[in-house]
């Protein structure tokens, strides 16, 4: 195992091979990798960097939650919207090709863990935002069901020719719900629709944590939407990163601390995933 730092031994680097790259929706893609020292390091809501090898244009790494790693198979996989250059370039590699890895990295949801658990644990998603969710279904779904919260997993779209992922989460076995703005499945309109039918008025806020991660805009609204009615929110960030190990100070976020002043925290190490109740969506 290569480690990226001596006093890190939960973070590997290194080459690794492409074992499956394919669109999944539209603009959207799945690729995945052969990387068992780092599916053996990973928790649900890391990410992972990617760099293309010998690659100058683009020079530095993109970061990608990871969708899922497999210790028993050594398969990682992470889902990702072809948007620029490099996403393009990562779009048209073939199966066998290579690409430098490190990770995995950030908190992660267990960030959020308390130490009673939510009876009511609702996850919010949007884009390439469902990736991040998957690995915490999958563990979730794998506990016994008294050990379970009652969970539903909630994905929003443009279309249905943007939803991805879908069927991973029913295979989970998880509630599934979905929202399309222009109504072509699922209940027409935004996640924000969906979320009242998800809560009764004598719902206690104490019950009840609700996980989001998605464009800004959608988090911005579900942080406020929680905020209102007392519950527990919590948002993985997908800032812009540059070296993903808290050197260059390109992620960061404004975040509230305890006495009310106002600080910064970087997204990569700090987060990705923090209390939306801490930080500054206006």
């Amino acid at each position: 195992m290569n480690s990226c730092d001596g006093s890190r031994k939960d973070v590997w680097s290194g080459e690794v091979v492409v074992a499956a790259n394919e669109p999944i929706a539209e603009s959207t893609w799945k690729v995945a990798l052969d990387a068992p020292d780092f599916a053996a390091l990973a928790n649900p809501g890391q990410f992972l960097m990617l760099r293309l090898p010998e690659c100058v244009d683009p020079i530095l790494g993109r970061p990608f939650a990871v969708f899922d790693a497999d210790p028993s198979t050594g398969r990682v996989e992470a889902v990702y919207a072809v948007v620029g250059k490099a996403t393009s370039r990562l779009a048209r590699l073939p199966v066998g090709a290579k690409l430098e890895l490190w990770g995995p990295l950030g908190n992660g949801w267990r960030a959020a863990k308390r130490a009673t658990p939510p009876k009511r644990l609702v996850l919010v998603a949007g884009g390439v935002g469902s990736a991040p969710f998957h690995m915490l279904v999958k563990e979730l779904m794998a506990r016994p069901e008294r050990d379970r919260p009652d969970a539903t997993y909630v994905f929003g779209a443009r279309s249905e020719n943007r939803l991805n992922c879908v069927d991973d989460f029913r295979r989970l076995g998880v509630d599934v719900r979905i929202a399309t703005e222009d109504g072509s499945v699922g209940a027409k309109g935004l996640v924000l629709d969906v979320l009242p039918e998800l809560f009764s008025e004598t719902t206690d806020p104490r019950d009840v944590q609700i996980f989001a991660c998605g464009p800004t805009p959608m988090l911005r609204a579900v942080a406020k939407w929680s905020a209102e009615r007392k519950y527990e929110c919590w948002t993985s960030l997908e800032s812009p990163m540059a070296c993903g190990m808290g050197l260059c100070f390109s992620c960061v976020v404004d975040w509230k601390n305890d006495d009310g002043t106002w600080d910064y925290k970087r997204t990569c190490v700090d987060g990705p995933v923090f209390d939306a109740a801490r930080l500054k969506w206006d």
